[in-house]
């Protein structure tokens, strides 16, 4: 049976094994905000961009034109 001397010891292992977990974690969820975060802000472009694209041009006045043999 283990005494208190090597339980501690082992519940000390076992933290510093969690904390080293938790702070890679930590930085993965960092990176993937960061990302998102980019991703949203190109969404919102790519969006803009497309409304822009789908806006109807201005009517087209064929008296105005000049024939294309001109």
């Amino acid at each position: 049976m283990p005494n208190n001397e090597d339980r501690l010891q082992n519940l000390e292992l076992s933290l510093m094994h969690l904390q080293k977990d938790y702070d890679q974690l930590n930085e993965v969820v960092i990176d993937l905000a960061n990302r998102h975060e980019q991703l949203q802000q190109s969404f919102a472009k790519l969006t803009e961009q497309f409304k822009d694209s789908q806006q109807p041009e201005t009517p087209r006045d064929p008296e105005a034109e000049k024939p294309p043999h001109y």
